[in-house]
């Protein structure tokens, strides 16, 4: 009796760890159909869970991620443990993707669950922010153009394509006349008006292959 007594409290407490987890508890089948979805996926994915059942997981994600999914469902089926992570994007109900990071855990010979595991975690504000740093680093804060490190960048990778296919690279060097008038008469921030109008009108004559930079 006390064994049967202690398993039903770790069941309850199981359940009410995997009920209340920020993360997304997934179960699938070996070939990634849905089986079990934690209730978190309706505030994480926007879907009522029961939604979820008996769909695969890879008609969930972005078609750019199914092969992917497809592959790694496969490893994760044949492989005993933990594989991971990997990062997909899923499909919200509003139309928008969620990034997410994605733990899976074989457990397909485990009787009371018979399955394998998706620890799911929404990391779409850490994505942004990635994305967002690497925008910093590699672009004027001012005018929004390419900075010094990414004209470098790209001039070399540029000059490395035409040595190989034997096409010319043109780089077109300009200056503002009298530039230091205008902020000695006017004041830097009138200066800095000037430089958001001209990279504004050469971003509009400018082709999408092309790189426009501020270096100066």
């Amino acid at each position: 009796l006390l064994a049967e007594h202690a398993a039903r409290q770790n069941e309850a407490r199981f359940r009410s760890l995997v009920q209340h987890s920020s993360d997304v508890i997934i179960v699938t089948r070996a070939d990634g159909t849905v089986r079990f979805v934690s209730p978190s996926a309706t505030r994480v994915f926007g879907y009522d869970p029961s939604e979820m059942l008996r769909h695969t997981v890879s008609e969930l994600l972005h078609p750019d991620d199914r092969e992917r999914a497809a592959t790694f469902f496969r490893t994760a089926a044949q492989s005993p443990g933990v594989c991971g992570p990997v990062e997909w994007r899923f499909r919200q109900t509003d139309g928008s993707w969620l990034n997410a990071e994605i733990l899976a855990t074989n457990l397909l010979h485990d009787p009371s669950v018979k399955g394998v595991v998706l620890n799911t975690r929404d990391v779409s504000e850490r994505r942004r922010l990635e994305e967002q740093l690497t925008h910093q680093a590699f672009h004027d804060p001012l005018t929004g153009l390419a900075n010094r490190a990414l004209f470098r960048d790209r001039v070399s990778h540029a000059l490395a394509l035409a040595q190989r296919r034997g096409t010319p690279v043109t780089v077109l060097f300009l200056d503002l006349d009298d530039f230091k008038e205008v902020n000695d008469s006017l004041g830097h921030a009138a200066g800095d008006q000037v430089l958001v109008q001209v990279a504004q009108r050469l971003r509009a004559i400018t082709r999408g292959g092309d790189l426009l930079a501020r270096l100066g």
